[in-house]
């Protein structure tokens, strides 16, 4: 006895909230809920003390609660008239069976529909049309243009999927209470409409391309993880079908092209690259400002503010060893020299980052970029300017933008920037001057003494940076390379991705991830350190730069 009271003890909690759900749920008009709940509860404890097994103790509870609200509706209706506040008399029954056996039947009519909406496309078509609407065999085949014994085939699967669905009510996973959300990003170029982007629309996107990824579904089977009717799922597969970040199998399956990952395993092994980074930051700096310490003392470089010079150093860094990380994977002489290219007309290999709950946001190493976009003026081939955008723990940037009064397109936006430079780049939209307390929150734009708008990110003239700046790059890459390819090229080796076959260019991803945290942590190690010869404030320092024409180049 005292065993079994603490085993329902532990289950009290849980009995409780699954009666109280279901008791919401289908009795709600009874105004004495908790009266209900305990008596099924009582019900439960004297059996089990009484030494009689209950083997599904929740269908048992289920089954109770409808005798205890059927208990209260007899007795609610047990009057032979009721008198309504307008004076008129309805005759009632003593008797509830009618009214039991109509709502058991409306019960069953709402399982039924349900059944229907979780058919697939072909089955629910025939199935909607022969029992729904009354239409013939004949019928159905001249309109969908189908033989006969397809839409009798058709019809017999798609009352077998409702019996089995209507016996087994207890498919949908957490996912259909509790969904995943997810962000992509690519290697490559977007498309016309910012696809694949444009196509992760909710996360009901995310949770099929999860559901997908390992091996190739049915969409009936997505429909019954996420609790969602196929009718409803359909649409939305097919356009991510079309967007290429799905495919189908001939057998009518559908599965991922794009590499799924966890948000948890998208750094890789965090401390082990904190510790290299620590190691070289001092050996990777004197690098660095060896070859970069006489460009300082160029006009265009020393005309700037010490905040826009620690952070062209810091994106300089970036890039340098963003590129000496991809050479130095074990794979890289396998990896695509272009991203395959897609019927949008954009050219990219997509990865999306699947988060658990309240996940999302929480890695300091979380970022993207450079986002690079260029604007030209004419069809001369000439590029007026071009800017590198990074989301990063130094500053906000390209996925701040979203969050801003007005949504502007990244290119209206780097033509603002350039409109406060010495070049011939004019805004395309004057609502862009209303976001200027946007970009000063973000540490972009800054005002002087006399209140006049200021660029407060680095920029350079495109001769300066082609003449000077890429050649000294390439001499500093070459030499950290020597320095920290071996370590590197040991920790990426540490882990291995598991990708299935069906993703596209499924061996560029086999070591995707597991350098997530490096970059940022050399530069963050770097700065910690005070080696930088200008101050640097986290989280106030975007890395953003911008090249440009000058005026009459």
């Amino acid at each position: 006895m005292i065993e079994f009271e603490k085993d329902f003890e532990k289950q009290s909690e849980v009995y409780l909230e699954y009666l109280y759900r279901l008791a919401q749920k289908l009795y709600n008009d009874c105004p004495n809920i908790d009266a209900l709940i305990q008596d099924t509860l009582t019900v439960l404890i004297i059996k089990v003390r009484n030494g009689e097994k209950v083997e599904h103790t929740k269908g048992f509870l289920s089954a109770v609660l409808k005798n205890k609200y059927n208990a209260w509706l007899r007795e609610k209706y047990k009057a032979e008239y009721v008198e309504y506040s307008d004076g008129t008399i309805s005759e009632t029954h003593n008797d509830l069976t009618e009214w039991e056996e109509a709502q058991s039947k409306k019960e069953e009519y709402e399982s039924v529909r349900r059944e229907i909406g979780r058919l697939i496309r072909i089955y629910r078509d025939v199935t909607v049309r022969h029992y729904v609407h009354g239409q013939t065999v004949d019928q159905i085949c001249k309109e969908l243009g189908l033989p006969r014994g397809t839409v009798l085939s058709r019809l017999s699967t798609a009352r077998d999927q409702i019996k089995e669905g209507l016996e087994n009510m207890e498919k949908y996973s957490q996912i259909s209470y509790e969904p995943k959300s997810a962000s992509i990003g690519i290697w490559g170029n977007c498309g016309l409409n910012s696809e694949p982007f444009s196509l992760m629309r909710s996360d009901i996107e995310a949770n099929i391309l999860n559901l997908a990824y390992e091996n190739p579904v049915s969409v009936r089977g997505i429909a019954d993880t996420m609790g969602m009717p196929c009718a409803y799922l359909e649409p939305i597969i097919d356009i991510l079908i079309h967007g290429e970040l799905m495919g189908r199998t001939s057998g009518g399956l559908v599965y991922t092209r794009c590499f799924v990952q966890k948000y948890e395993e998208a750094f890789g092994d965090i401390p082990a690259q904190e510790k290299l980074a620590d190691k070289y930051a001092s050996r990777v700096w004197e690098i660095v400002w060896k070859h970069l310490e006489p460009l300082t003392e160029h006009d265009d470089f020393a005309e700037m503010s010490d905040k826009q010079k620690a952070t062209m150093l810091l994106f300089i860094m970036n890039q340098m060893l963003s590129e000496v990380l991809r050479n130095s994977r074990p794979d890289s002489e396998n990896t695509p020299k272009y991203p395959p290219e897609r019927p949008d007309a954009g050219r990219w290999l997509a990865t999306v980052t699947v988060y658990g709950h309240n996940q999302k946001n929480i890695n300091q190493y979380e970022g993207s970029g450079p986002v690079r976009v260029s604007y030209s003026s004419n069809n001369d081939g000439k590029v007026d300017c071009q800017m590198f955008d990074c989301q990063s723990l130094f500053g906000d940037a390209h996925w701040a933008y979203n969050k801003f009064k007005y949504r502007c397109s990244l290119q209206s936006i780097l033509r603002f920037y350039a409109s406060l430079l010495p070049c011939d780049v004019k805004i395309d939209t004057e609502l862009i001057y209303e976001l200027i307390p946007e970009f000063e929150k973000l540490c972009i734009i800054k005002r002087d003494t006399d209140g006049e708008i200021k660029l407060d990110i680095p920029a350079l003239p495109f001769t300066e940076v082609t003449e000077h700046w890429n050649p000294v790059c390439e001499t500093i890459k070459k030499e950290l390379y020597d320095l920290l390819s071996d370590d590197l090229r040991m920790l990426w080796s540490k882990t291995r991705n598991r990708v299935p076959k069906n993703v596209d260019e499924a061996e560029y991803f086999t070591y995707a991830g597991m350098m997530g945290a490096y970059v940022k942590a050399q530069l963050l190690a770097i700065v910690n350190k005070n080696l930088l010869p200008y101050p640097v404030v986290i989280g106030k320092t975007p890395l953003i730069y911008i090249a440009y024409r000058k005026k009459d180049a």
